[in-house]
């Protein structure tokens, strides 16, 4: 087993399930300037490690993304607002909803791909997608709310996540060209509100922008580790590994910033963590009895 991809993306999903320790720390800052200087700085980091990894060679061939520019554009949208949602929710102490959603994400992207690309639905699909279901009436009873965020961010994600599928290009280049598109938005954001309420920009310390500074490198770092592993190792893998990242945010919002966790919030992510469970072992079912069906043949063919 080649233990790189699987270190590369582990790494990735760590720095995204401690991320809220980082975002924290920004909690003076209003979540939309954080936001917009998040975008500006990935971007720069992002040249980094395109520049990086092509060798100095040309970024990207225009014409070749010309084509997919609608698609790179949505996409570009949807993960821009997943991002914005994520620091807005631990501005207002809702981390547990950040981490429902990205436990969400993987069976709503089966519902997905049932509605759009017309993929057949298991038995224990159908029930995994049912539990998520279960699992945000069980959450909007503990919110005494609909949940928003996770609905949002899941959904986004998920529309996200369908996208790439759809696109057949180099995944850090569109990463890449996605940033780009936002950071138009971001520097005219920031040049509104430093004009009509500049004290918010120039209440910004030192300390402030080297945290931006990083806010920009933890957004490109982990994008870039997960695209390059994701060319390298098993979809099933990849998704099992992914669980890691709203793990880590759970923990840390229940452990550590201490919110709210009554029952109602337990058993919405009983039945979370139980459809995941079963989405888990019906992708990896498969590959397991085809793989020891093969081991079998071997083994008769060694006899």
């Amino acid at each position: 087993m080649n233990l790189r991809p699987f270190l590369l993306v582990t790494l990735a999903c760590i720095i995204w399930g401690l991320s809220p320790l980082f975002y924290r720390l920004l909690g003076d800052v209003d979540p939309k300037v954080i936001m917009s200087f998040r975008v500006i700085f990935s971007l720069f980091f992002l040249c980094f490690f395109l520049y990086f990894f092509n060798s100095g060679k040309k970024f990207i061939k225009i014409k070749k993304y010309l084509n997919s520019f609608g698609l790179i554009l949505l996409a570009s949208l949807m993960i821009g607002i997943n991002q914005y949602g994520f620091i807005y929710s631990i501005s207002i102490n809702e981390v547990l909803q950040a981490s429902f959603a990205y436990y969400l994400f993987p069976l709503l992207a089966i519902f997905f791909g049932f509605v759009f690309f017309k993929e057949s639905f298991t038995k224990i699909q159908f029930i995994a997608v049912f539990f998520a279901f279960f699992a945000i009436f069980l959450l909007s009873l503990g919110l005494n709310s609909i949940p928003l965020i996770s609905i949002i961010m899941g959904v986004t994600f998920a529309i996200y996540g369908m996208i790439k599928k759809k696109m057949d290009l180099n995944p850090l280049k569109t990463v890449f060209i996605e940033i780009a598109l936002l950071s138009p938005l971001a520097l005219a954001f920031l040049l509104f509100i430093f004009k009509k309420n500049p004290e918010q920009i120039n209440s910004l310390n030192s300390y402030n922008y080297f945290l931006l500074l990083l806010s920009g490198l933890i957004t490109a770092l982990p994008l870039w580790l997960f695209s390059v592993s994701s060319q390298q190792m098993r979809y099933s893998t990849l998704g099992m590994i992914n669980y890691l990242n709203p793990t880590l945010q759970f923990l840390v919002a229940v452990i550590i910033f201490f919110e709210p966790f009554n029952n109602l919030h337990l058993f919405s992510f009983i039945f979370i963590w139980s459809g995941l469970l079963l989405y888990s072992y019906d992708s990896i079912k498969p590959s397991f009895f085809k793989s020891k069906k093969i081991s079998s043949t071997d083994s008769q063919i060694l006899k």
